[in-house]
């Protein structure tokens, strides 16, 4: 039997693992069956790859199996991915393979109902329900773009809430790694994404970045705030020319009483160029002062599910990204019991450095991440020592891949580590500025990159021959990854 004439039944047994139960639902590219993992009776959701669909059958055959195997590839990379992301709000991958022909993925089953079908029943939501949606999904998306992946299909038939009121996003099956290396599978005029729920570079066919999603996760938080999205779905002229060139209402024209700065933020997050939209960190710290939290009461009117609950009840493992790495235990790393020892700070920076000149950032520069947090709260900011610590631990995340982490402590010791305006100061800066640059690159961010390469650039003319060579370094090391960027296919893959 092959992958055109096996059809998934109730009482199927998948690669000995997993028995089918019943039909959860199908969609173009995929069809979703609720089993019962054996041994265990653990119940799980496997996913199998549709080669039946309407869409297929209408190809011919050679275009069909081109499609097929675009599709197949994107499947082993929605696998790849649910297996290297690690967060609550995230469906955790149990195990995938090929059943007579047919992939698939096992993975968590998530009950409860999908965002569409929530706002159907409850609309208008209370203010703390509509923030604790968007709180948990940041939250996993903000998991997701420190990888760096962008999810691409953002919508509210693709969030669930599960009975305990839990926020998962589903189907990563066109999430696109943000890497140069990335597989590419699809040609020119292949936009993907949801109608409605596309960003204006989608809508063009450019090359996505972690911003597309904040785009598209800015009319989700939209409809959750107001009841409607940005822009009406049913009009089917001009809605397309509306998401590229028309800003919406603020959402205070529906939602009175909204939060000046709420109201501020979706409107940078549905900006139509991306830098100009905020990171998913800036969104969740703009919303932190109004998230629900432990002790408050249940919002009114009830809603079942109860998406405040987490938040105001949280469980041992709080709903947040995944935590740093524990702090290896080593003789000079200083105890949490005592005051740190500038002494060891100092042998550690000097280990962590040494790794990092190597290009093999080790459990010295892991051990400096565990102290970022620590020696800014004892020592305070102006201390030399805590920038270096702080440069330290960031110049190993990027050396390791973890670009969202290094990027986040960049930009706090540009923002709050660096004082005066000296030579020896004004290149620091910009040395950091690249390092934050190249980490943005990986996400896409390329206009930012642009300036701040040519902002490094006017900086060096200005210093001293040591600090401008210094400068000027990095700075070329920085230009010729964007020019490598720059020099790929600019249309969007999947």
């Amino acid at each position: 039997m092959d992958a055109d004439t096996y059809k998934p039944g109730a009482g199927d047994l998948i690669d000995g693992c997993y028995e089918l139960t019943d039909s959860l639902g199908k969609g173009g590219m995929a069809h979703v069956w609720r089993a019962r993992e054996v041994p265990g009776g653990r119940e799980v959701a496997v996913k199998f790859l549709s080669h039946d669909s309407e869409a297929l059958n209408c190809l011919a055959p050679h275009e069909r199996a081109a499609e097929l195997t675009v599709r197949k590839a994107r499947f082993r990379r929605e696998a790849g991915l649910l297996g290297a992301l690690d967060h609550p709000g995230i469906t955790e991958l149990y195990g995938s393979g090929s059943h007579q022909g047919v992939p698939y993925i096992a993975m968590r089953l998530v009950t409860g109902m999908s965002l569409r079908t929530f706002l159907d029943e409850h609309n208008p939501l209370p203010l703390a329900a509509a923030i604790a949606v968007a709180v948990q999904a940041a939250e996993a998306l903000a998991c997701a773009h420190t990888l760096p992946v962008v999810h691409r299909d953002l919508k509210p038939a693709n969030i669930m809430i599960d009975d305990g009121g839990t926020v998962v996003l589903i189907d990563f099956g066109i999430a696109k790694p943000l890497r140069a290396d990335a597989t590419r599978h699809t040609a020119h005029g292949s936009t993907l994404g949801t109608r409605g729920y596309l960003a204006p570079e989608q809508l063009l066919e450019l090359e996505p970045t972690a911003r597309t999603d904040i785009y598209c996760f800015g009319c989700i938080f939209y409809e959750l705030l107001t009841g409607k999205p940005p822009f009406p779905l049913g009009a089917e002229s001009g809605l397309t020319d509306k998401h590229l060139h028309e800003a919406p209402l603020p959402p205070s024209v529906y939602a009175a009483g909204l939060p000046e700065v709420i109201d501020d933020l979706l409107m940078r997050m549905l900006a139509k160029k991306p830098e100009r939209r905020p990171a998913v960190d800036e969104v969740l710290e703009v919303l932190a002062p109004f998230r629900p939290g432990p002790g408050d009461p249940e919002p009114r009117p009830r809603t079942r599910p109860d998406p405040t609950a987490p938040l105001r009840r949280p469980p041992d493992s709080a709903l947040h990204p995944r935590p740093a790495p524990a702090v290896p235990p080593a003789a000079s790393a200083p105890g949490e019991e005592e005051w740190l020892d500038t002494r060891a700070v100092e042998q550690l920076c000097t280990q962590a450095e040494s790794e990092i000149t190597s290009g093999e950032p080790g459990d010295a520069a892991g051990r400096l991440r565990g102290l970022t947090a620590r020696v800014r709260k004892e020592w305070g900011e102006r201390r030399p020592l805590v920038r270096r610590v702080w440069q330290g631990a960031a110049d190993g995340l990027r050396l390791a891949g973890d670009f969202g982490s290094a990027a986040r402590l960049y930009q706090g010791i540009d923002d709050d580590l660096i004082h005066g305006e000296g030579p020896a100061e004004r290149a620091e800066r910009a040395v950091i500025r690249l390092r934050l640059a190249e980490c943005r690159l990986v996400f896409g961010e390329l206009e930012t990159v642009i300036t701040a390469v040519d902002t490094a650039g006017h900086t060096a003319a200005g210093l001293p021959p040591e600090l401008a060579a210094w400068v000027e370094t990095v700075r070329r090391g920085v230009d010729a990854q964007l020019t490598a960027r720059l020099a790929a296919p600019g249309r969007m893959e999947a």
